[in-house]
């Protein structure tokens, strides 16, 4: 796979930081999942799952971007390209013929699906499967135009709308620095939004929602139907917009039933 540019194993360290450490036996499945945060999250909300997957098929690869965890020292990202251009960097340095998917929660999921539509456009390998978690299609109305509001007006609409835990709130120093990242994520989707066209992709879409989730509901889940020109499945499980750690074994459990389905259309 190539088209952009190779990039040094350190540098694909600095955006899957934890995948070396994730099996300390050296497990590995035959799909890797490269798994997107939600905004101001880091990729150390996916640790548990890459350290008991309880699912042989898979192997999980929390991907880190600019300015949160491992990468807290350096700036945010301004523009949706900025994020999908490390990504394809990233997969252009795997084997070619090693499958993958790719899962987003939240603004996750339109980081996947532009990096899957550029995939596409450019004639690339894509995902067994795009997993789309907690968020709402392209082209739909977004819940709130969340980069006007002032700082602490962010923090409280976030909170009510159970973007983020209300115990943050009560750590001040916390807060000062999740901030920044949570305005620049939301501005970036913000940005991406409103110059965005829906593409439908050649790709199957699996789609997850929690059933009382105020950010993406189960109404909004089912809209991701409309990207894909392949199969499509939608599932919605118990728990709010952080269903997917809530329910963790269930998510893998449709992640590895994903891989298998993919795998036997692909004959690999």
């Amino acid at each position: 796979m190539t088209g952009w540019p190779a990039i040094l194993p350190d540098e694909v360290a600095r955006w899957t930081p934890w995948h070396r450490d994730a099996e300390p036996n050296g497990r590995t499945g035959p799909v890797r999942v490269y798994c997107l945060p939600h905004a101001g999250g880091s990729a150390s909300a996916y640790l548990p799952w890459a350290r008991e997957t309880g699912q042989p098929d898979l192997t999980i690869v929390p991907v880190e971007l600019a300015g949160r965890g491992t990468r807290l020292a350096e700036p945010s990202a301004t523009a949706m390209d900025e994020v999908v251009d490390g990504l394809l960097a990233v997969l252009a340095n795997r084997p070619a013929d090693e499958p993958f998917m790719l899962l987003g929660h939240s603004m996750g999921a339109r980081i996947v699906y532009e990096t899957t539509r550029r995939l596409a456009a450019a004639g690339r390998p894509l995902p067994l499967s795009l997993v789309v978690s907690g968020g709402r299609a392209p082209g739909t109305p977004d819940v709130a135009r969340l980069h006007d509001l002032t700082d602490d007006d962010l923090l409280d609409r976030i909170v009510e709308l159970g973007g983020t835990p209300a115990e943050v709130l009560e750590f001040r120093d916390l807060m000062r620095m999740v901030l920044p990242v949570l305005k620049a994520d939301v501005t970036l989707l913000a940005e991406y939004n409103e110059r965005t066209r829906p593409t439908v992709l050649p790709c199957p879409v699996l789609a997850l929602g929690g059933a009382d989730d105020l950010m993406a509901g189960p109404e909004w889940i089912t809209g991701w139907r409309s990207t894909t020109a392949e199969r499509f499945r939608h599932r919605i499980l118990p728990g709010d917009h952080f269903f997917l750690h809530q329910q963790r074994a269930e998510v893998l459990a449709e992640l590895a039933a994903e891989a298998r389905a993919g795998l036997e259309v692909s004959g690999a």
